[in-house]
C-alpha cells in the first residue's frame, strides 16, 4: 500500500464521468480560485445543511442532500477546502485559513446515490493532515449564493483489511466470520479497543449496503436477507481515534446463497406524506419475491396492524389518523412462498398528523 504522506498530493477527481485534475502540494493549501460573496440585499437560496465528511483509506468522501433547483436556473456546487494546522484540528475557536475551490459540480447533472445523497471524494489528501470543507452554491458566473455547514476531516491511516473472511448458509440466515489485522495501512500496531468492523452486503438489486452495525468481534449473523438469493459479503475495519471514525481497506469478498426458506427482510426505508386529510405510508421494496406487505401503526404503547391481508402495491392510505395525533409507522414483508412467513418490522417512523379533518 503506497504511503501518500511523503509526497505531493496528486489525484483525479471523478464524478459521474467528469474528471478534473488538481495538483496540491503538502504546503500550499489548494488550487482553484476564491469565491467572493454577492452584494448585500440579494436573498440567498436554500443552503446545504447536512454536509458530512467520511475518512476513507486514501480519500475524504463528502456527502450532502441535493438542493431543489428552480427551473431554468444554473446552479453549481462549489467544493471549498482549507488546510488546517494539525495542532488546531480540534480547535473550534481557531481561525480557518482562506478557502479554495477545489471542484465544482453542476447541480442539474448531479445524480444522488441510493441513499438520496450526492457523493464526491477528495483524493488530494494526506495522512496526519486536517481539512475544513464547505459546499458553496454558486450561480452561472461562479458568484457565491450560500454556504453549507462546515465539516472537518482529520485524516489518519485506516486499519488494514481483515483476512480469512467466510460466509456460511445457516437455517435462518448467513453467518459471516473474519480475522482482524490490528495494524494500520502504514504497518503500525493499533489498540484493539479502538477497532471495530462493519459487514457489507452486495445484492444484484441494491449494490453494496450496510448489513451490520459496528461489530466488536469477528462474526455477524445476517438475517435481513431474502430466501434463495445470492449475496456477496465483505468486511470493512473501522478505527475510532481522535473522536473520528476512520474507515480502512475492505476485505476480499465471499459469495454465498441464502437459505431456502427465510422470512423476507423488512423495507430499508419508510416515509409518510399527507394526502387529502389522510396519511400515505410509502416504503422501499424488499429483496426477493414477496406476497405483499403489512403496515403497522403505533400510538403510545398500542400497536395495531392496519392491513388485513398483505398489500400488493404501495402506498397504504391511513384514513383513520386523527388530527394533531402523533403516530409511528412500520412495514413488514410477507414471503412469496407457500408458507407466507412474515418478516421483521422496519424501523419505526414518527409523524404528527397536522392535516386531519
Amino acid at each position: 500500500m503506497p504511503n501518500i504522506a511523503n509526497f505531493a498530493c496528486f489525484a483525479k477527481h471523478k464524478y459521474l464521468g467528469v474528471i478534473s485534475v488538481c495538483v496540491l502540494s503538502a504546503i500550499i493549501s489548494g488550487c482553484g480560485q476564491k469565491i467572493f460573496p454577492k452584494p448585500m440585499g440579494v436573498a440567498p437560496p436554500a443552503r446545504v445543511n447536512d454536509l458530512r465528511a467520511k475518512i476513507m483509506p486514501q480519500s475524504v468522501e463528502l456527502s450532502w442532500t441535493p438542493i431543489p433547483i428552480e427551473s431554468g436556473k444554473q446552479i453549481g456546487y462549489s467544493i471549498m477546502r482549507s488546510d488546517l494546522k494539525w495542532e488546531n484540528r480540534n480547535c473550534l475557536e481557531c481561525p480557518v485559513p482562506d478557502q479554495q475551490r477545489i471542484h465544482i459540480i453542476d447541480a442539474d447533472s448531479a445524480k444522488p446515490g441510493v441513499d438520496g445523497k450526492i457523493h464526491w471524494a477528495d483524493t488530494t489528501v494526506c495522512y496526519n493532515r486536517a481539512y475544513h470543507y464547505q459546499i458553496a452554491l454558486t450561480d452561472q458566473k461562479g458568484e457565491l449564493l450560500s454556504t453549507s455547514n462546515p465539516a472537518t476531516a482529520k485524516v489518519y491511516p485506516g486499519p488494514a483489511a481483515p483476512i480469512n473472511v467466510t460466509a456460511a448458509t445457516q437455517p435462518k440466515g448467513v453467518l459471516v466470520n473474519w480475522q482482524g489485522v490490528l495494524k494500520d495501512l502504514e504497518g503500525k500496531n493499533l489498540d484493539p479497543a479502538g477497532v471495530s468492523f462493519q459487514v457489507e452486503r452486495l445484492s444484484s438489486e441494491k449494490g453494496w449496503e450496510k448489513a451490520s452495525p459496528l461489530v466488536k468481534g469477528n462474526a455477524f449473523y445476517d438475517q435481513a436477507i431474502a430466501s434463495e438469493q445470492s449475496y456477496s459479503y465483505r468486511v470493512v475495519p473501522v478505527l475510532f481515534i481522535d473522536e473520528t471514525y476512520i474507515y480502512g481497506e475492505p476485505s476480499s469478498t465471499v459469495l454465498v446463497k441464502s437459505p431456502v426458506s427465510v422470512p423476507p427482510p423488512p423495507p430499508t426505508k419508510v416515509w409518510i406524506t399527507p394526502a387529502n386529510g389522510a396519511l400515505e405510508i410509502h416504503w422501499t421494496e424488499s429483496d426477493g419475491k414477496t406476497a405483499g406487505y403489512h403496515v403497522y401503526r403505533r400510538e403510545g404503547k398500542e400497536i395495531i396492524r392496519l392491513t388485513a391481508s398483505p398489500l400488493q402495491h404501495q402506498p397504504f392510505v391511513d384514513k383513520g389518523a386523527r388530527k394533531g395525533a402523533t403516530y409511528f409507522y412500520a412495514v413488514s414483508a410477507v414471503s412469496g412462498q407457500a408458507d407466507h412467513k412474515e418478516g421483521l418490522l422496519s424501523k419505526w417512523v414518527e409523524v404528527r398528523n397536522l392535516l386531519g379533518d
